[in-house]
């Protein structure tokens, strides 16, 4: 009987060991054939690895001051590609002990490390991202999906393998540690050294590489500033791995751990953008400035030179902060714009648009806010009767004045003292900034004259076709008010505002350079004349308080009559600087004239500009030899001469019409306190 039970036994498990054999040789089967479909397919699919040489990966683009200093960014992926040669070889090894030890051993891929994958994909019955080598790592990044399946895992390998065949064990590298993710943002190890340790990647030391390798992961977890002890155990994973393979001696390891991490990001990986009011407005005219479209700028690694000096920008913005600060309830003043331009190459220094930029307040006053300029375009207006034949001698009159206004109405321009001094020479009539007489000089050049002027002078703004723009009424913007003002600086020439010096490809290769543009909109004497006359402001009349010693200075003064805003635009042998002051909703300065604290900001901004800058006054014979050769320069006007009995030139330009009315207030102007006069 028991014959018999252990015969059936026998035979039972004879036939189960035959069933799973048969079973198992069948899913053999049916699994090879699975994969060699999937390989199969993914070989028609395959991609010609060869052409990524031709792919360029999109990187970050910099921003450089003209003192060398990064400035700015613009990126969709934080990333600075930098070369195999100049990574450090603590990265190296940290990313081969920890990633893949026989990365130069292996042609792609590792079969232990995936029969090892295999394996434990079949125990736990779900696919894992483990046993990849760097290559296949970087054949995810440039080809694949984050798909987590057998079938990506094939495609990545058989990706892998064509790496090898077509790029050397460096480029790989170089590739990978340029292109992989490290967390905060930052992809490649470049960025993950400034974002984690505020450096290049070229000074990274083991026990920093260890914790940035050690991220690789998963970044987002392991990232110090997430969790700084996970990110410490990372870093004693890679270390021990560097023992192991005989990379640090159990010495060093020790050293190494104990190592102090100091966490800290570059000043420009916490916020993109430094000196935001001169850097955003690069950026947002980037185009306009370089014809370089803003997806190039944000994907292709360029490096932009800009005219920027940080060193003036930063006294200038603490000049405004301080002012501001300090003047802020007794003015009511809560807002200054001030630019400053280097004469005879138009570039721009500096660009302060405010008190202070904010995430709440970025609007830059310098290009952004039109206001009514007042006295200041009078530097236009006179620029426009010295073309029509005025002289600074001619001698004009100073009263009463009434003309029909465009609605019919009459229109009697007044003082700002509502007093009139009779008859003066042009030279003063500007320099104490009679608006009587501007108005007559608009009215009898033409405003639509005044107006092209303007224009010429780099204007763009449209300006009203009324006699009232004579004294400033039709708005513009701070940089709008430099420019005209530059164009007397650089005796008639202008020169378009210069922002960006020069813009490098990821290579070095220069794509674009600035190159000035001299035009002649204004004859050389003219400029000469208007000179005189802005010097005769700040050595006697309105803008005397903007009067530096040892420095020759030239300006005009510029208050609206609601003292809703307040100028001083004015130059030095070397600089052209305008400043704005007044406030976002219009309301009213007590007691804020341009002589007051436009000209006080003024002044100590000149004053910050020669602290790095030495006075070069030869630089003028470039304009003047350019006038010679284009025949526009008659003989040099001596600004220290005028002769003011001159009274045919005013015979000869005063042409009474039926609009003026002959109502005169006689002052004796010859015993005008003039130094004391500080209102217009």
């Amino acid at each position: 009987m028991l014959k018999k039970v252990y015969s059936i036994i026998l035979t039972f498990l004879s036939f189960s060991l035959k069933t799973i054999l048969f079973i198992l040789l069948l899913a053999i089967f049916f699994g090879v054939y699975f994969i060699v479909g999937i390989i199969n397919e993914a070989k028609k699919e395959m991609i010609d690895v060869s052409k990524i040489r031709k792919k360029i990966p999109i990187q970050s683009s910099e921003f450089f001051s003209i003192d060398n200093k990064r400035v700015a960014k613009v990126y969709v992926e934080n990333r600075y590609w930098i070369p195999i040669n100049e990574i450090p070889n603590s990265v190296k090894i940290c990313l081969i002990a920890s990633e893949d030890e026989r990365f130069y051993v292996h042609k792609g891929v590792d079969f232990l490390a995936v029969l090892r994958g295999i394996i434990d994909i079949i125990q736990k019955k779900e696919v894992t991202q483990g046993a990849s080598t760097i290559t296949q790592q970087l054949a995810r990044i440039l080809f694949l999906t984050p798909e987590v399946s057998i079938r990506r895992k094939i495609k990545e390998a058989l990706i892998a393998v064509e790496l090898e065949k077509n790029f050397s064990k460096q480029e790989i590298m170089e590739m990978y540690l340029n292109l992989v993710y490290f967390g905060e943002g930052a992809y490649g190890i470049e960025a993950a050294s400034r974002v984690y340790f505020g450096k290049s990647a070229k000074q990274l030391d083991i026990p920093e590489a260890a914790m940035l390798i050690g991220l690789l992961p998963a970044p987002s977890v392991y990232s110090p500033y997430v969790n700084y002890n996970m990110a410490k155990q990372r870093q004693l994973y890679v270390l021990r791995r560097l023992v192991e393979l005989k990379y640090i001696t159990p010495n060093q390891y020790q050293i190494y751990k104990n190592y102090p991490i100091k966490l800290k990001r570059e000043k420009l990986e916490e916020n993109n953008l430094l000196y935001p009011y001169y850097t955003s407005f690069v950026i947002q005219n980037f185009k306009k400035i370089t014809n370089i479209d803003y997806e190039s700028l944000k994907t292709l690694g360029l490096k932009v030179y800009l005219n920027l000096d940080t060193r003036i920008q930063d006294d200038i913005q603490n000049i405004v902060k301080s002012e501001i600060d300090k003047n802020r309830k007794s003015y009511n003043v809560n807002q200054c714009a001030v630019i400053l331009i280097e004469n005879y190459t138009g570039r721009v220094l500096t660009m302060v648009g405010g008190y202070e930029y904010k995430i709440s307040d970025q609007f830059n006053r310098a290009y952004q806010a039109y206001r009514q300029p007042g006295s200041v375009f009078k530097i236009v207006v006179y620029t426009t009767a010295l073309k029509y034949g005025f002289t600074p001698n001619t001698i004009v009159e100073d009263r009463v004045y009434t003309y029909t206004g465009a609605d019919g109405k009459p229109y009697s321009p007044v003082n700002w003292d509502k007093r009139y001094w009779g008859r003066m020479t042009l030279a003063d009539a500007f320099a104490f900034s009679r608006n009587t007489v501007a108005v007559y000089l608009a009215n009898n050049v033409g405003i639509d004259n005044v107006i092209k002027t303007a224009y010429d002078m780099g204007v763009k703004t449209q300006l009203e076709p009324y006699l009232s723009t004579a004294l400033g009424s039709s708005v513009l913007t701070p940089l709008e008010v430099a420019t005209f003002t530059s164009v007397i600086a650089n005796y008639g020439y202008l020169i378009d505002p210069q922002f960006v010096s020069k813009v490098e490809d990821r290579y070095g290769g220069v794509i674009f350079y600035s190159q000035n543009t001299y035009k002649q909109v204004i004859p050389y004497e003219v400029a000469s004349n208007m000179r005189v006359l802005m010097k005769a402001v700040v050595d006697k009349g309105t803008g005397y308080s903007a009067k530096i010693q040892g420095i020759d200075c030239y300006g005009k003064t510029g208050t609206t009559n609601d003292h809703r805003d307040a100028w001083f635009a004015g130059f030095t042998d070397d600089f052209t600087c305008v400043v704005w002051v007044g406030n976002d909703d219009y309301s009213q300065l007590y007691n804020v004239y341009g002589a007051t604290l436009p000209a006080e900001i003024w002044k100590k901004s000149i004053l910050a500009a020669y602290k790095y800058y030495t006075k070069k006054n030869d630089q003028r014979r470039e304009i003047l030899l350019k006038n010679e050769q284009s025949k526009n320069t008659t003989t040099f006007i001596n600004e220290n001469t005028q002769d003011k009995n001159n009274e045919n030139t005013f015979t000869q330009n005063t042409k009474t019409n039926n609009r003026q009315t002959s109502s005169t207030t006689t002052v004796d102007y010859n015993t005008f306190p003039w130094e004391n006069t500080t209102e217009e």
